[in-house]
C-alpha cells in the first residue's frame, strides 16, 4: 500500500540550514501553532441553524481534546502540570462566551468561526489591558482556546508538541526555546523548521540533545502533511519529502557511515584532552537539564561548563521554590563530583520566554532588552532564591556560578554583593556550603570585551559566550535565516575580541573558557586553542570531535596559526589559511569540515 501511495507522490528535496548533525527517517508530526485565516463572509438565513450546530460540535470536540490531553499530562507529568489546562476548560464552559457567539451567528449572520473569533478577541483585548499580572497571563490561555476551536470549526486537526506520543520527525514553522525544551527526546527522531539559523537556540538545543535538525527551510511546513514520509539530513541540510526506496537506501548507507565515525570518536572518551606537545585543556559539557548528565559523562566531559538553569524555569507555569531548585541542583552536582559544574544564573528574555513572566518580557527588541542579569537584578526575589539553592548545592561537590549578559561593571558588583548576602544568611541559618565557590561572568557583549581588563579584577573566571558575542558584535540576528550568512565566527573582528579577552584574563591571573558553539567547528577550534583558552565547553555530542582536534595538533602550531590569522583582513583569508594548514599538515581533520562550512560565502 505504501509503495502504491509513493507512486502518486513525487519525491521532493528541500535545502535548509544544517543545525544538528545526524540522519533520521520517519513520519512527519506537523505542529500547528499559527492562527488560521477566518472568512468574513456572512451566511444566509437558511444556514444559521447549521452554523449554530457547527459551533456546538466544535466546542464539544475541543472539550474532548482538552480532557484527553489533561488525562495524559496527569499520567505522565503529574497533577500539577495537568492543571495548566483547567483555565482552558473554564473558558469553553463560560456561558457568556457561548451566548455572545450564538447571538452573533443568529442576529448578525456571522459564520461560526468569525463569531467565536470576534468574541474571544474581545476577551483577549480586555485581559491584555488588565494590570494584574496573573490575569494578564490568562490572555495566552484564551488565545490557545481560540486556535483550538477555530481549527475544529475549519476541520483542521490541532497538533501541539504535547500531543507527540510516538516517534516522529517534528515539522514546524518555528520552534521557540520553550517548545524545544519541552520536547521528549525519546519521541523526536529529528526536527525541521521554516525559520531559524544554525546558531538559534532551538538549533543549539537540538545539538545538545543529539537530535538531527535542519532549519531555515522557508515554507516547508506548509508542504508537509501529517504522517508524510521524510528523511532529514542534518549534515548537509537536506530534507526529502516522499523519498523513493532508492533514495532511502542511499541515505541508510550515509547514516551507517556517520554512525561508524561517531563510534570511532567515542573510543577517545577516556583519554585526556591534551595537545601533541603536552598542553592540557579542560573539556566540559553544555547542558540544559539534569537528564543530559549521563550523555555528558558518556561522551567524555570533565565537568559542566555551562548549565543553562533557565530551562528549569521556562518549561513551567509557576516559579520553582528554593527547596525544589536545591534538590535539582544538588542532583547535578553530586553526579558530576569531583568535576565542577558551572551554573549560569537565570537567563530569560530574548526568545527564552518564561510563561510566568511572558507579559513582562514582551518587548519590541527583546534580544537587547530585559534579559539575563538585567532581569535578575530587577527581580532580586527570584535571584536570591536561585542563589540560595545553588550555594546550598555547593555542599555536595564543586560549584561555580556565572552571570549572563554582563555589559557594565556595576552589574557584576551588584550581583556579587547579593551573593555575599545570600552566603552570609545561609551560614547564619547553619547550612553547609562549599568553601571555594568561584564567581564568573559570561563575556558576550562588545562592552564586556572592551572592559575585560577591569572585569577580570572582579571575578574568578570568564566564559566567552561566542553565540551571542558574534551576534552582538556583527549586528546579526542569529535566528534570522535571511542574514545568517553574515554570522561568521571567523570574522577578524571576533578573533581580535577573543584575543583581547584571553589576554586580559591571564594578565589578571584568572582562567578563561568558551561555552559557545564556536569550538565545534574544526577551523575555529584551531584558533581558540592557539589563543590559549583554558577550558572548552560544548554539546556532549561534540566533545569527542573536539578532543580529536586537540589530540591531533600541537599548541605551537595553533599559536602560529593565530599569529598569521590576526594579520588577515577578511574571514575568507582566515578560512583559507586554516584550510591550507589542514590540507598540508593535518589532512585527517578535513573530514570534520561540514558541508555548509565548505560553501559558506566569504563575508570579509
Amino acid at each position: 500500500m505504501i509503495d502504491s501511495e509513493r507512486g502518486d507522490r513525487k519525491e521532493m528535496v528541500f535545502n535548509g540550514i544544517p543545525a544538528s548533525p545526524g540522519i533520521a527517517f520517519g513520519e512527519a508530526f506537523v505542529v500547528n501553532v499559527e492562527d488560521l485565516p477566518v472568512s468574513e463572509e456572512r451566511v444566509g438565513e437558511a444556514e444559521i441553524d447549521m452554523e449554530v450546530e457547527r459551533f456546538r460540535v466544535a466546542l464539544r470536540e475541543t472539550k474532548s481534546e482538552l480532557d484527553k490531553l489533561h488525562r495524559t499530562l496527569e499520567e505522565e507529568m503529574g497533577e500539577e502540570h495537568a492543571k495548566i489546562l483547567d483555565s482552558h476548560r473554564l473558558i469553553l464552559d463560560d456561558e457568556a462566551m457561548v451566548e455572545e457567539t450564538l447571538s452573533l451567528i443568529r442576529s448578525d449572520c456571522y459564520n461560526a468561526a468569525r463569531a467565536v473569533t470576534q468574541v474571544l478577541d474581545r476577551y483577549l483585548t480586555t485581559f491584555e489591558q488588565i494590570e494584574d499580572e496573573y490575569l494578564k497571563e490568562r490572555a495566552e490561555d484564551i488565545r490557545d482556546v481560540k486556535r483550538r476551536v477555530t481549527r475544529n470549526l475549519l476541520g483542521q486537526k490541532v497538533e501541539g508538541l504535547a500531543n507527540l506520543r510516538k516517534k516522529a520527525i517534528v515539522v514546524a514553522h518555528n520552534l521557540t526555546p520553550s517548545d524545544t525544551a519541552g520536547l521528549k527526546k525519546k519521541y523526536v527522531l529529528a526536527f525541521v523548521s521554516d525559520i531559524g539559523g544554525s546558531t538559534s537556540h532551538a538549533a543549539i538545543i537540538a545539538r545538545s540533545q543529539g537530535i538531527p535538525a535542519v532549519v531555515g527551510l522557508d515554507g516547508f511546513a506548509r508542504q508537509a502533511k501529517p504522517y508524510d514520509r521524510l528523511i532529514v539530513d542534518g549534515i548537509t541540510g537536506q530534507v526529502i519529502l516522499h523519498p523513493t526506496p532508492e533514495t532511502e537506501a542511499l541515505y541508510r548507507d550515509a547514516k551507517e557511515r556517520f554512525l561508524e565515525m561517531e563510534r570511532e570518536l567515542l573510543t577517545l572518551k577516556d583519554y585526556p584532552a591534551v595537545t601533541l606537545d603536552g598542553r592540557t585543556i579542560e573539556l566540559s559539557a553544555n547542558i540544559e537539564t539534569d537528564e543530559e548528565i549521563d550523555d555528558a559523562i558518556s561522551h567524555g566531559a570533565k565537568g559542566i561548563g555551562l548549565f543553562r538553569t533557565e530551562y528549569f524555569f521556562i518549561t513551567r507555569t509557576t516559579l520553582p521554590g528554593e527547596e525544589e531548585q536545591y534538590r535539582y541542583y544538588r542532583k547535578v552536582v553530586k553526579k558530576l563530583a569531583p568535576d565542577p559544574v558551572i551554573f549560569r544564573t537565570l537567563d530569560v528574555g530574548g526568545d527564552k520566554i518564561a510563561r510566568w513572566a511572558a507579559a513582562d518580557t514582551a518587548e519590541a527588541n527583546p534580544f537587547m532588552g530585559w534579559r539575563g542579569i538585567r532581569f535578575t537584578l530587577s527581580r532580586k526575589d527570584i535571584f536570591r532564591t536561585q542563589l540560595r539553592a545553588i550555594f546550598r548545592a555547593s555542599a555536595h561537590g564543586r560549584v561555580r556560578i556565572m552571570f549572563p549578559m554582563i555589559s557594565v561593571i556595576d552589574e557584576v558588583r551588584q550581583a556579587k554583593a547579593i551573593c555575599d548576602e545570600v552566603r552570609d544568611d545561609l551560614r547564619r541559618e547553619r547550612y553547609s556550603l562549599g568553601d571555594d565557590v568561584e564567581i564568573g561572568i559570561m563575556i558576550e557583549t562588545p562592552s564586556a570585551v572592551a572592559l575585560a581588563d577591569k572585569l577580570a579584577k572582579e571575578v574568578d573566571f570568564f566564559s566567552i559566550g561566542t553565540n551571542d558575542l558574534v551576534q552582538y558584535a556583527l549586528a546579526v540576528d542569529r535566528g534570522n535565516s535571511r542574514i545568517s550568512y553574515l554570522y561568521d565566527p571567523l570574522h577578524p573582528g571576533i578573533l581580535r575580541m577573543l584575543r583581547d579577552t584571553v589576554k586580559a584574563a591571564h594578565r589578571n591571573g584568572i582562567w578563561v573558557g568558551i561555552c559557545g558553539e564556536m569550538p565545534a567547528s574544526v577551523r575555529a577550534a584551531l584558533l581558540v586553542i592557539g589563543l590559549g583558552i583554558d577550558e572548552l565547553s560544548a554539546s556532549p555530542y561534540h566533545i569527542p570531535e573536539i578532543k580529536k582536534f586537540i589530540r591531533s595538533i600541537t599548541y605551537d602550531e595553533t599559536r602560529a596559526l593565530v599569529r598569521k590569522a590576526l594579520g588577515k583582513t577578511t574571514a575568507g583569508e582566515i578560512r583559507e589559511l586554516l584550510d591550507t594548514f589542514i590540507r598540508e599538515k593535518r589532512p585527517e581533520l578535513g573530514e570534520f569540515i561540514r558541508e555548509w562550512e565548505k560553501t559558506e560565502p566569504d563575508q570579509g
